[in-house]
């Protein structure tokens, strides 16, 4: 990795750590250049502000949370198993990488995200929207707005990851199974 990259991503770090900590309005661009190891100048030659900082990490977050969630996902499986590997694959991201959750969980809906940032996420989240829809076609789940489907994944994920980190509860491989059992049956269509 060249300076310039190393340097850049050094920022990227301190900024995750310092902001998940602190706070956005806690975490002045001096405090992260002095965690990064630069000159707060070096920060305005690769962001031109907090906010492109904030900008950037979210979509580097999101873009590996993406691949975490696309990975090992059989070509030809069933919707079920198909929403249950992509939720599974979320979480277990989340479990796994404390401090980039914490970040999703603070600034998903934020204001400081730019439109851009924001349609690239939405892009990069179509293929859960191609997978309702097909389940809805197919009649594994009920008529159900898409919508209605990511407050059941994304509550149940950062709930998880908020007992995993509080210590309230630990999260077994029973209660994350209990879990999706539940959020299945509630948008599973019905066989009467």
């Amino acid at each position: 990795m060249d300076e310039s990259r190393d340097k850049k991503q050094r920022i990227l770090q301190a900024t995750l750590r310092l902001i998940t900590d602190n706070g956005f309005h806690g975490t002045p661009v001096s405090m992260i250049a002095n965690e990064a190891g630069v000159g707060a100048g070096t920060i305005y030659r690769y962001f031109a502000n907090k906010e492109a900082i904030i900008n950037e990490l979210y979509d580097h977050i999101q873009k590996d949370l993406h691949a975490a969630t696309m990975a090992n996902i059989p070509a030809d499986v069933s919707v079920r198993d198909e929403f249950r590997l992509k939720w599974l694959n979320i979480l277990h991201y989340f479990l796994d990488h404390h401090y980039e959750a914490r970040f999703l969980e603070q600034y998903s809906a934020s204001p400081f995200i730019s439109p851009e940032v924001t349609e690239e996420k939405n892009r990069r989240n179509a293929h859960l929207k191609a997978l309702i829809a097909r389940g809805v076609a197919t009649g594994a789940i009920r008529e159900v707005d898409y919508h209605t489907v990511a407050v059941l994944l994304w509550g149940t994920v950062y709930q998880l990851h908020q007992l995993q980190t509080s210590g309230m509860r630990q999260v077994t491989e029973d209660l994350i199974d209990d879990i999706f059992r539940v959020v299945w049956d509630g948008m599973s269509k019905r066989q009467d």
